[in-house]
């Protein structure tokens, strides 16, 4: 079989049952405008099974090649699924393979980059073409996020995990089918066995798929600024976040984080109140449609990014905004 030049690979993270988690069509987006920048192309390797209509979906998702396992199942056996798909990158010869930085994802992809003798960039905020060379910059926050790196891997293929929303999700519109590849994956003794599985309970608000996030900063100071900002985000239907200070602090528990070290969200909207705009609070927020920020200091990184720039106090302008709504 002939080798694709410069293909670009996608891992596609599926859930029990066989639906394509959306980090997949996050990345491929992306893996899109990066293919125009190397003149390659978009594949898609399932990490599992796929259910027929997302497995159609992802057909239609812009990529020209889907590799789907021809044998797998529901349990995430990461050695193996890591052997087979290394393997086949040996065979293909990628140019760069992304995958999702979440649990599986930070299982599956540092096993593939040791398998093919190649470095891995964890958690990437951003991902260029060199003009010059060719090759994958690839940057993400580093010295526990006070400045951000842009690292190039010198081995092929190039490798990358990007946490969820960093990357906006495809605009919809009529794509060619892609071709369907399977490969197989050979059934070995895992090194774990799973003896019972029990789902997680997030009780908290769910700011990944918000599409209004209301963020509080240490600016909000106190338990009264936090309620203010509750009942800004109530008021529009929206979800209550906090920066790390306002979770190290115990005003909000973790499931709130916004941040390098919480979850990364891309509402429509997002507010920030009392939020300087530290790299680290960036890196969770940055791909937001629209910015909203409220700050006392007219100076603050934040509102060097916001789409609309408030200035002055929190407590005096949520109350009035609170009024037009």
């Amino acid at each position: 079989m002939e080798r694709p030049p410069k293909e670009i690979w996608v891992i596609a993270e599926s859930r029990p049952g066989g639906k394509i988690c959306g980090t997949a069509y996050e990345l491929i987006s992306k893996a899109l405008k990066l293919s125009e920048q190397n003149g390659g192309t978009v594949a898609a390797v399932c990490m599992g099974t796929a259910e027929p209509d997302c497995l159609a979906e992802l057909r239609l998702s812009g990529a020209s090649r889907v590799y789907l396992p021809s044998d797998s199942n529901d349990f995430f056996e990461d050695e193996n699924i890591a052997d087979a798909i290394a393997s086949l990158a040996e065979s293909r010869r990628p140019s760069i393979i992304l995958g999702p930085a979440t649990a599986k994802g930070r299982a599956l992809m540092p096993r593939i980059a040791v398998n093919l003798k190649t470095g891995l960039t964890a958690d990437c905020t951003g991902l260029e073409i060199q003009d010059e060379s060719g090759k994958l910059l690839q940057t993400r926050p580093a010295f526990g996020g006070n400045l951000l790196a842009t690292i190039i891997c010198e081995k092929f293929p190039q490798m990358a995990t990007v946490r969820p929303h960093v990357f906006a999700m495809p605009s919809p519109q009529s794509r060619a089918e892609a071709e369907l590849v399977e490969f197989s994956i050979e059934k070995r003794w895992p090194s774990k066995k799973v003896l019972a599985e029990t789902p997680f309970e997030n009780k908290g608000e769910n700011i990944a798929d918000a599409k209004i996030v209301v963020c509080a900063g240490m600016g909000a100071g106190n338990p009264a600024g936090i309620k203010k900002a509750r009942e800004l985000a109530e008021k529009l239907g929206g979800a209550l976040a906090g920066s790390r200070p306002v979770i190290d602090s115990g005003l909000l528990e973790y499931s709130h984080q916004v941040g390098q070290t919480g979850t990364t969200v891309h509402p429509d909207i997002y507010i920030a109140c009392g939020i300087s705009g530290s790299v680290q609070h960036l890196a969770g927020m940055q791909s937001s449609a629209f910015i909203a920020a409220i700050n006392s200091d007219p100076d603050a990184p934040i509102m060097k990014i916001a789409d609309v720039a408030l200035c002055g106090d929190l407590n005096e302008i949520i109350p009035e905004l609170m009024k037009e709504f």
